[in-house]
């Protein structure tokens, strides 16, 4: 069966569902090993799947495990999810300010995949936050403060989990059909009535070009929509890290700041999701749902009902202290600076996302990164800076002034959004 798959797959012929079932059934089981779904996973990153056969794997890993249903509310309960960048703090940002807004928001997060951080990761640096949380339990941090924030259940999707997992340790992670049937199963699974995806596109993204990103939207979103969902996407940049803090608790701080009121792409682009929600759920148009958000943030009711959370799932509320985050970022590990004056005109995200990684594994706290596509800068202008107990080894602080290329002449910026697609 296994080699009937890949060479369907290679030959791009139908594999049906039938076939799909019988393949992550078999991985499920033990049936079919971990080097033999590898190759199929390998198969699918190299040669595709039809839009029927992604259709299909979303429907097969939907039907692995359980499905959830929430009591009514006022409103339609909402989620988003990212496709997966660098500095990407947005749920941290993005849920106090739905929540605020009256609007139920659950969502099931995930852990890292290869050079991205994980909301689930980045929740546990408040200290006791608990992301095991049974459906009952998630309903009654939602009845209390709007939203919760929980990890996959071992029963919700377990196909995708098991995969999920395999494809991160195989780097079999950059497929559009694999992605998508990865996080619409998921979406699908949770219960959410009202989704906005942010599909990363740029050289830090999944979808390396928009129009990968692009065929990558309209597929999750017409899979979506057909299963009686409210959905849309924004195709966003990630040509450089979306924020300021790349690793955890950097990231953590990062969406703190934003909250208390620091501009930034991070922000903007939360507050375009989160008026993308609020609209579709109180059937409002955009524009009001962008006010909306954006008055929430400047308010300082959205930072108040993301302690209300993090106290709701067991999490100490120390990172909200200037005093305690300061002491993480005084806590400096190393810097790289820019070798001579110019324009930022290239950033290797993935590179930079999986050096992040690495020194986050080494016990290191993270590393800010202030510049981006576009950015000036002059000799000696620090461009990213690592913080941490340890010092940072000189190899990596090399590798890291390699993530960086500088141009004598100006460099138009990027835009941070480049579509919607509904």
């Amino acid at each position: 069966m296994v080699e009937e798959i890949i060479k369907r797959i290679k030959e791009r012929s139908p594999l049906g569902k039938e076939r799909l079932a019988a393949f992550v059934g078999g991985y499920l089981s033990g049936a079919i090993g971990k080097e033999d779904a590898t190759r199929i996973l390998r198969a699918v990153c190299d040669f595709g799947l039809s839009d029927a056969d992604a259709v299909s794997l979303t429907e097969v890993m939907l039907e692995s495990g359980d499905r959830l249903s929430f009591k009514p509310r006022k409103y339609l309960y909402a989620d988003k999810h990212s496709t997966g960048g660098v500095a990407d703090s947005t749920t941290l940002v993005i849920a106090p300010i739905v929540a605020a807004a009256g609007v139920p928001f659950l969502k099931m997060s995930g852990r890292k995949l290869g050079h991205t951080g994980g909301t689930i990761d980045k929740l546990e640096c408040f200290s006791g936050f608990r992301t095991e949380l049974s459906v009952k339990e998630a309903e009654a941090v939602v009845d209390k403060t709007g939203a919760a924030i929980i990890a996959q259940s071992k029963d919700l999707v377990p196909a995708d989990k098991a995969l999920y997992k395999l494809r991160d340790e195989t780097d079999t992670v950059k497929s559009l059909p694999l992605i998508a049937s990865s996080v619409v199963s998921k979406k699908l699974a949770s219960g959410a009535d009202v989704l906005v995806l942010d599909v990363k596109t740029g050289a830090g993204a999944f979808m390396d070009t928009l129009e990968e990103g692009k065929k990558l939207a309209q597929l999750m979103v017409r899979i979506l929509h057909d299963s009686g969902r409210q959905a849309a996407a924004l195709l966003s940049d990630m040509n450089s890290p979306l924020g300021e803090g790349i690793g955890g608790v950097m990231e953590v701080i990062d969406a703190i700041e934003v909250l208390e009121g620091k501009e930034s792409r991070l922000r903007d682009l939360s507050v375009a999701i989160a008026g993308l929600l609020i609209a579709r759920a109180k059937k409002v148009s955009e524009k009001e749902g962008q006010k909306e958000a954006f008055s929430l943030l400047k308010t300082g009711k959205a930072l108040a009902k993301l302690k209300e959370i993090v106290a709701a799932q067991g999490g100490s509320l120390d990172l909200f202290s200037k005093e305690t985050r300061t002491s993480v970022t005084s806590s400096v590990a190393g810097t790289v600076s820019a070798p001579r004056s110019g324009f930022v005109e290239k950033i290797d995200c993935v590179s930079l996302g999986n050096l992040a990684r690495e020194f986050e594994n080494a016990g290191g706290f993270g590393m800010t990164v202030p510049v981006k596509i576009g950015s000036p800068v002059a000799k000696g202008d620090v461009i990213v800076r690592l913080f941490g107990e340890t010092k940072a080894p000189d190899d990596m602080l090399s590798a890291l002034s390699d993530c960086f290329t500088l141009s004598p002449t100006p460099i138009a910026s990027l835009p941070l959004v480049y579509e919607i697609v509904t």
